[in-house]
């Protein structure tokens, strides 16, 4: 939008083209709130080796966001390809039940692990430590306690 710098957006300043739309994505929960989305965005990305880059022209602006995920696959499976062979389905699942050890071995040292927790460990967003974590719940690997925020996970004894 005309008048609003980088640093306005950064800081959570948002101006709104379309308010009618933005009301409807509201009440869809589409959006939160307005203006919050960048620092959720580069909060994401905290600890990450590669960042979010922002272009900016006089009436624009664009974020690239790395896709550390796919990153994060091709540095711990021994084979990445599109061939569907048994052998390559074998080995990527190999290397999903090596993150799981990853998060299992951290339980059994500390006791419990949260989100946070794995996005450290495996150096993965936060969208992929959920999607972990509820795989290994729903495979009675874990235990999740608690509920947003507070929410961690323990071995099932």
């Amino acid at each position: 939008m005309p008048g609003i710098e980088l640093e306005d957006i950064m800081e959570g300043i948002s101006v709104c083209r379309n308010q009618d739309l933005a009301n409807v994505f509201y009440r869809l929960h589409l959006i939160e709130a307005y203006g919050t989305g960048m620092e959720k965005i580069m909060k994401a990305y905290e600890g990450m080796k590669e960042k979010p880059e922002i272009q900016t022209t006089k009436n624009t602006f664009k974020i690239i966001l790395p896709n550390v995920n796919a990153k994060y696959m091709l540095e711990n499976s021994s084979v990445w390809t599109t061939k569907t062979d048994t052998n390559s389905i074998m080995e990527t699942e190999a290397s999903l039940s090596e993150a799981e050890e990853k998060i299992l071995e951290y339980v059994r040292e500390h006791g419990v692990i949260t989100k946070n927790d794995v996005i450290s460990l495996l150096e993965v967003s936060a969208s992929t430590a959920s999607r972990t974590l509820r795989k290994m719940v729903k495979n009675n690997l874990l235990k999740q306690n608690g509920k947003a925020r507070s929410t961690n996970y323990t071995i099932i004894k």
